[in-house]
Formats: C-alpha cells, structure tokens, sequence
C-alpha cells in the first residue's frame, strides 16, 4: 500500500524558486571567501565504511546513522559528518603534505536526529578544515572566517563560545559509567535541566557535581566569565577560561562585543572536539546556522596525529535567516521566444543566444503566438520573440 509517497522522511524537506537560488547564492558566496582565504575545494563519497566514525570514545552514535551494506556485507553508512572523512582523506592522500593545510568542502551529511526537536536528518554544510595547525593564530583565523561567513549575508546573529575541555575536565571528576556520562552531557547540550539534576542528585556531593548542574545555566556576557571562575575553581580549568576570555576580547575589538555570548553548557554531542568551540544562530532559523570547534586528537585516530580545527556552516538553516517572512516565488523570464511552425530549431538556436548573451528567457510550447501571448501576459513576462523568416520582437 502506497500510503508514503505524497510526504517526505521525517527530518528533511524540500526547497523550492527562490529557496534553491537563495542557497544557491549562499553557497557560491561563501565557498568563494574560502577559496580566497587559500583554503582548497575537496569532496568525499556520500557513503563511507562505518569504521570511519567508529572512534572508541570519540565515536558518533551508530543509533544517528543511517546504515547499509556493500556487495561484500561490509557495514557502510551515509556520511554523518564531513570532518572525520577528510581527517580519513588528510591522512591517506595528504600526509605528505606541506603543513597546513587547509581545506574546504561543500556536500550533505546525513544523521539521524532526536525526535521533537526540529533537527534535519539532511544536511547541506559549507566549511573548512585548518590541519596541521594549534595555537591563537589558527584559532582566530578559523574564527574570524566563521564569523565573515555569516557577516556576508546577516546583519542580526548570535555567536556563542565554549570550550570543550571544561566539560572533559568535570566529567573526569564524576564517578560515572560511559553511557551515563554521555546521558548528562546530552542533557546538558539540550539544557534539559530536570533530567540533569535527576542524574546529579544520584551521585555524592561534590563541587564538581554542583559546577556540572550549572554549567548549562552558565550562559551570558562578560559576566559570565567571571562567574566561571569562581564557580570552577579548583576544577582544573582555569587555562581554558583563560583561552576564552583571550578570544572574546580579541573578537570584541572586531566590533563584536553586542553578538558574541559564552556558553558554557556547549559541550557538544560529537566528542571528538577538544578545545574552543563555537556556533551561531539567527533570527528565522530554530537551530544553529554554524558551528565548528578545535579537534587536535582527532587526525591522531588515523595515524597522522595533528592538531586542527574547522566548522561548517548549515545552508538550509542560513537560507531560513536570509529569506525568513519572503515568499517562495519562481523567477520570471525576460523573454519568451516563440517559433512559427517549421522554425522550431531556429528559435531554440535564437534562445541559446540569449542565454549566452546573459538574458534569461522562456521557450514557447504553444502552437499559437495569441496563446504565447497570453501566457505571457499571466505569468508577467515582458516581452515575445516571435521567431519565423525573421525575428519580430513584442513588449508587452
């Protein structure tokens, strides 16, 4: 029984007109900035060997993807994630390379997200990776092209900054199992702050406990930071406070400092991060427009141990922002051109012409050119290049 096929799976959709030539316009931006920037354009297989995400502690959840098998019976799925592919591509076809390097990629990723929260299962990701690269130079650079990425086409957007080793480091205090330590950072991630304290109240007192229920509280301004002190003291983070506090005045002097937001309880679900960490939202779009992080253990995983940081940036959500309350509306030619019988292949060589000539136009598949013209005159087309003997232009 074929009750599916007038809707789409959950957590994708389709775009239409002016959405596709919005995102189209996005992508080319943004890709262009990057090629500028010296980054390189690289592409991986939609489908990839399962084992390439299968990182021990680092791994991304099989239950988030969508799995298959090849002729051989071996476990494949579709692309999760673009960065751990291009950590797989660096170490394979680049390790000889002269470091840095910098790529970037723009393709889909594939995961399953959690039901009831709006999240898409079909990803289009723009992005780059910096391989081969730590310290407060790379930091910034990568930072700073994130934050043009979105300056180029949103005047009103928040950026958030975290780090990821704050939660490591808390974490390390806790005497939990793997799959409890995962529940609380998915809680935290969420700021699902009942299920937190839940697990919490179940563990010992302890400053660690207490700095960990806090942490998706701690969410603000300057402010914030100094809390953070004082509340993770003791806690062994205090160089990675250092780290963001260093960052937030360096962006601020970029005349930054009414976007830029600390989020402490941005611990991220992808646990191969391991230092600052970042990501933005708009106005029009529910979830993150970008995000991207340092990952300087994670290349280690495929035998070419170097240190690297990236983001991506999520064209649909940035579509969203960019064209939020506008209608969806198809293009209107400038020209339709329409042939007199016996002249059909002239005509289709006139429109050609057009196109080259960079004016878009419409060919006629009406037997009249009264139909053509009316035609015309619905959809608001202003003018007819009535192809016979000779060419006969009509404004309408």
């Amino acid at each position: 029984m074929r009750k599916n096929y007038k809707i789409t799976p959950e957590g994708t959709g389709d775009l239409l007109f002016s959405e596709c030539v919005e995102r189209r316009a996005i992508e080319s931006r943004i890709c262009r900035m990057f090629a500028r920037g010296g980054y390189n354009e690289v592409r991986t297989p939609f489908f990839e060997f399962y084992d390439v995400f299968n990182l021990g502690d680092e791994a991304i959840s099989m239950d988030s993807m969508y799995k298959l098998t090849d002729n051989k019976g071996r476990l494949m799925v579709l692309r999760p994630d673009n960065t751990l592919p291009i950590a797989r591509m660096t170490a394979t076809k680049l390790s000889h390379a002269q470091l840095p390097i910098r790529v970037y990629y723009s393709q889909h990723s594939f995961a399953i997200g959690q039901s009831l929260r709006g999240e898409s299962d079909q990803n289009a990701q723009t992005g780059i990776e910096l391989i081969g690269a730590g310290g407060r130079k790379a930091n910034l650079e990568v930072i700073v092209m994130a934050i043009n990425a979105l300056r180029a086409h949103l005047s009103d957007f928040r950026f958030e900054i975290g780090h990821a080793g704050i939660f490591k480091a808390l974490a390390a205090g806790l005497k939990v199992d793997d799959e409890t330590r995962e529940e609380i950072r998915d809680d935290i991630e969420s700021k699902n702050y009942g299920a937190l304290a839940e697990k919490l109240e179940q563990l010992p007192d302890s400053p660690t406990a207490e700095a960990m229920r806090q942490l998706p509280r701690m969410f603000g301004g300057a402010e914030v930071l100094e809390q953070a002190y004082t509340l993770f003291e003791g806690c062994g983070v205090s160089d990675y406070l250092d780290e963001l506090g260093d960052i937030y005045r360096t962006l601020s002097a970029l005349g930054l400092g009414d976007k830029l937001i600390f989020d402490f309880g941005m611990v991220h679900r992808k646990d191969y991060y391991t230092g600052i960490l970042f990501a933005a939202y708009a106005h029009g779009s529910g979830n993150k427009i970008l995000s991207g992080g340092r990952y300087d253990d994670l290349l280690a995983k495929f035998g070419f141990p170097t240190p690297a940081c990236g983001f991506a940036v999520y064209l649909d959500e940035l579509t969203k922002a960019c064209t939020d309350g506008k209608d969806v509306v198809a293009k209107i030619p400038e020209i339709l051109v329409h042939s007199a019988e016996g002249f059909e292949i002239k005509a289709l060589e006139y429109a050609a012409g057009l196109a080259e000539e960079k004016q878009n136009y419409e060919f006629s598949v009406f037997d009249t050119a009264e139909e053509a013209m009316a035609y015309a005159r619905v959809k608001g087309i202003g003018r007819i290049d009535l192809v016979g003997e000779s060419i006969e232009i009509i404004t309408l």
